[in-house]
């Protein structure tokens, strides 16, 4: 007879990785909805921006909550707070959140606004901002998850 043993910390690592999947998974096909979503007329854009907006707010902070809460719990329980690569990658949490709240937030809204007043100048200068500063807070999440799975110092 086999014991399966799952310990709450296995329960919880679990709900920390896949809200991170969650949280972060779709952001990692932006570079790709972007290049083909430009590509269309200007004046059926803006709806692939809206979408980005409300899936940010309605999934991706809420649940970047849920990756904050568990690791967390997965420091403390493990004391693992004096180790640098824990505090490296909870500063890169809050910095990447505030990224997405705030630069790609107001990118996106200017993506769809521009879009929306068929502004094709406006809408270029705003996708230049999106793109690079989406592959910012891509490198970054990759950094941390490097980071995670490494546990280099």
């Amino acid at each position: 007879m086999t014991v399966v043993a799952i310990t709450l910390y296995d329960v919880v690592l679990w709900i920390h990785v896949t809200a991170v999947v969650v949280a972060f998974g779709a952001l990692f096909a932006y570079p790709i909805f972007l290049a083909v979503n430009a590509r269309a007329p200007l004046a059926q854009r803006a709806g692939l921006h809206r979408a980005q907006i409300a899936f940010s707010q309605r999934v991706t902070g809420p649940t970047i909550g849920v990756v904050l809460l568990a690791g967390i719990y997965l420091a403390t329980d493990a004391e693992l707070w004096d180790q640098a690569w824990v505090g490296i990658s909870l500063l890169l949490l809050f910095v990447i959140a505030g990224l997405g709240a705030t630069v790609l937030r107001k990118g996106e809204e200017a993506l769809a606004a521009t879009a929306d007043a068929g502004d094709e100048a406006g809408y270029a200068t705003a996708l230049s901002t999106v793109r690079r500063w989406t592959l910012m807070t891509l490198a970054l999440i990759v950094f941390v998850i490097f980071l995670m799975t490494t546990k280099p110092f």
